[in-house]
């Protein structure tokens, strides 16, 4: 047998597995240095940098860009005395706040203030950069409330560096809203219990669409009834959470003021969780309404909006529009039937106010159904304090907005009324017939006539 001719091969080297190089902080009196090791010609030699701060959690972001920079020897130095930006600051600020709304503050300076200083280092923004995009977000339409919001996004960072006496003030409490953004005070459309239980008994046609449409349905009951849960408490809602199988209690999440509230459940939306149950295959932990598809199947919902669903449900529910079944010719020759939904009849002064904007309210949004639920504790003669604490309210102010759309709030009592009746009183026509003649004196023609006759009712 011949003998192989093929150079024998030795394996290459494994690289060696050591422990990663982290770096270390320890404080002096400038302040905070990192001891980092980098390699100087294939030999690691440990350096220190001044990093001219007092402040530890800053250190440690200075610590992190000095590793990820450490090949770049020569620019070390130079990055040890960098001062973070706004962005990196905010991320480290607002991560480690812990307030509820932390992912939605992060979310709001991404979207506003990154792009117009999130690259300047925090000790040279000054207050006109805060309100120069105030100023832009105003100008894009959004409302004041938005722009009160991000101003204080940017106030709690700038703060936190504040005390941590890494600024020498907080630039943003010098800030004004701008004047021109836009207030919009008009109401929210609310649907009625006989509107939301003629929803409720509404199904599409298309079998594909029926889950989704149920699943909505079920969230609008839940909202409504137990506790008139905000739709970021409705994501969170959670099997364990509940009594099963019976569904007398349960804990409301409350994200939004981190308040888990244990609440009894109505005996009208015990049926409607344990069906919502049934069909999840009974299920003891795990999100109540999670993904339903794709790759985050059963995982908790990302925020997003259901109002627009919400509003097309209810315009097929209420016959707004109508299904109509199509033919439609693929590219294979085959035909393919599909149903459309087309409009049926022209919108009522009612349903205008459902789904559209008028001079007077906005549309219907899934919100809605917590104003529906406060309205009714008022509607009901719940007081006040309880009042708050079934809606797990915690700003009186906010909590009284809402209610000046209640039944009790559109009619004024019969005692509130002046002590008298109004009476229709007729005109004398004129006696004489030349029509420029009027039967009165020139001064009475200044004078307006008596159209209604006021009698009292007691004497």
């Amino acid at each position: 047998m011949a003998k192989s001719t093929t150079p024998h091969l030795e394996p290459a080297p494994k690289p060696k597995r050591g422990r990663p190089r982290k770096g270390s902080l320890y404080y002096a009196k400038s302040g905070w240095r990192a001891r980092i090791t980098i390699d100087v010609d294939g030999v690691p030699v440990q350096k220190s940098f001044d990093l001219e701060t007092h402040d530890r959690a800053a250190a440690r972001i200075k610590l992190k860009r000095l590793l990820a920079e450490r090949a770049l020897t020569e620019s070390l130095t130079e990055e040890a005395k960098r001062t973070e930006t706004f962005s990196e600051a905010a991320k480290r600020i607002v991560d480690a706040s812990g307030i509820a709304t932390k992912d939605a503050r992060l979310e709001r300076l991404k979207k506003y203030a990154f792009p117009s200083f999130g690259m300047k280092p925090v000790d040279t923004i000054r207050a006109g950069d805060i309100a120069e995009m105030l100023d832009g977000v105003a100008a894009a339409d959004q409302s004041r409330q938005q722009c009160v919001h991000l101003r204080n996004d940017v106030s709690a960072v700038l703060g936190e560096l504040w005390r941590a006496e890494m600024l020498p003030e907080n630039v943003a409490a010098k800030v004004r809203i701008p004047k021109h953004a836009r207030v919009d005070r008009r109401e929210r459309a609310v649907l009625t219990d006989e509107e939301l239980m003629g929803y409720l008994a509404w199904q599409p046609p298309q079998p594909k669409r029926q889950p989704a449409v149920l699943e909505r349905q079920t969230m609008a009951c839940v909202s409504r009834m137990f506790g008139g849960l905000r739709l970021g408490d409705i994501r969170a809602m959670r099997w364990e959470a509940f009594s099963l199988p019976d569904f007398a209690m349960g804990w409301a999440p409350r994200k939004k003021t981190a308040r888990p509230q244990l609440l009894e459940v109505p005996a009208m939306l015990r049926p409607i969780l344990a069906d919502w149950w049934e069909r999840a295959g009974r299920p003891t932990t795990g999100p109540i309404f999670p993904v339903r598809k794709g790759k985050r199947a059963g995982q908790q919902r990302k925020p997003s909006s259901p109002a627009k669903a919400l509003r097309r449900d209810l315009m097929r529910a209420f016959g707004v529009q109508k299904p109509e079944v199509v033919q439609l010719a693929r590219s294979n020759g085959r035909k393919d039937t599909r149903v459309r939904w087309v409009a049926a009849r022209e919108l009522t002064a009612r349903e205008r106010e459902l789904f559209t904007d008028t001079d007077f309210t906005r549309k219907v949004e899934f919100h809605s159904f917590r104003r529906a639920f406060k309205q009714a504790l008022a509607d009901a003669g719940v007081d006040l304090q309880t009042s708050l604490a079934l809606s797990g309210a915690t700003d009186i102010k906010a909590h009284t907005r809402y209610l000046t759309n209640t039944a009790k709030m559109r009619s004024l009592p019969a005692a509130a009324l002046p002590n008298f009746s109004i009476a229709h009183a007729e005109t004398p026509e004129p006696e004489s017939e030349d029509p420029n003649d009027l039967g009165c004196r020139r001064s009475d023609l200044n004078r307006r006539p008596h159209a209604y006759e006021a009698r009292a009712l007691t004497s």
